[in-house]
């Protein structure tokens, strides 16, 4: 009997004993753990960059909207207030709405972040003073979403000089128009949009 026991223990047998199942155990679990913890660092890094990536999508968008509608800033008519008036913190305007076929709608439009932080653009079609019938209601279209602050500068003269000012009401246009977009999301930043309205160059030779 003694012979079997030793032959037993030579030739593998005899099996795991119970502390080395419990070892075994409790690494396959520290390494679950650990894989497990990975994994969900993974998707959460992931599911940040996506946010981020369709954050300056919009921002890019908004870029591009805000571009083509300062750009083509209009003058009111004669004898009405001017048209082109801003702030630090909204403008209001007459422009042309961009479309596929090109600028096909005359609009009369303001800009600015709401208590939501988002950068909203009011429009409506502009009826000149010349014509007849009722004047329709704003439309509202989001141009971006967790923006913190949006401020707008605005370069021309005043008086004798010419300077930047944060606020204008004049007849006629700015030379350049300065946008600062302050977002929400960290690490976001976007560069200071300069704009140079198309008709303030004709103005102010």
């Amino acid at each position: 009997m003694t012979k079997d026991r030793t032959h037993a223990r030579c030739s593998g047998d005899a099996g795991f004993t119970l502390l080395e199942i419990i070892v075994v155990t409790l690494v396959f679990a520290l390494l679950s753990t650990a894989l497990w913890q990975g994994s969900a660092v993974g998707v959460r890094g992931w599911a940040l960059e996506q946010k981020t990536f369709e954050h300056m999508s919009d921002l890019q968008g908004m870029d591009d909207t805000l571009r083509r509608i300062v750009t083509r800033s209009e003058l009111s008519d004669p004898g009405l207030p001017p048209a082109f008036t801003g702030a630090n913190d909204r403008l209001s305007l007459i422009s042309w709405l961009p479309q596929q076929e090109g600028y096909a709608h005359e609009i009369e439009a303001g800009i600015g972040v709401d208590a939501k932080h988002r950068l909203v653009l009011r429009w409506r079609p502009y009826r000149r003073a010349r014509c007849a019938g009722a004047e329709q209601a704003f439309h509202e279209e989001v141009l971006a979403r967790d923006i913190q602050a949006i401020s707008f500068s605005y370069y021309g003269r005043k008086e004798s000089y010419h300077g930047w000012q944060s606020n204008w009401s004049r007849q006629e246009l700015p030379l350049l128009v300065r946008i600062h977009i302050v977002t929400m999301t960290p690490g976001v930043q976007w560069p200071d949009m300069l704009i140079h309205p198309s008709l303030s160059g004709a103005e102010s030779s």
